[in-house]
């Protein structure tokens, strides 16, 4: 495998994966001009009851 670089990325999009209390998230971001990262939208991944 490859190593990560570390330089700075010429994505512009990217999808983040975000642990909640109740659930999981994935959140669809665009990188703005600024090169800040700006979130579009996010999708909510419940998590299932296991008894």
């Amino acid at each position: 495998m490859s190593n990560p670089n570390t330089s700075v990325s010429s994505k512009a999009h990217r999808y983040e994966l975000v642990h909640g209390d109740g659930a999981d998230f994935v959140a669809y971001q665009r990188r703005r001009e600024d090169g800040l990262w700006q979130t579009f939208a996010t999708w909510m991944i419940p998590r299932a009851i296991c008894s």
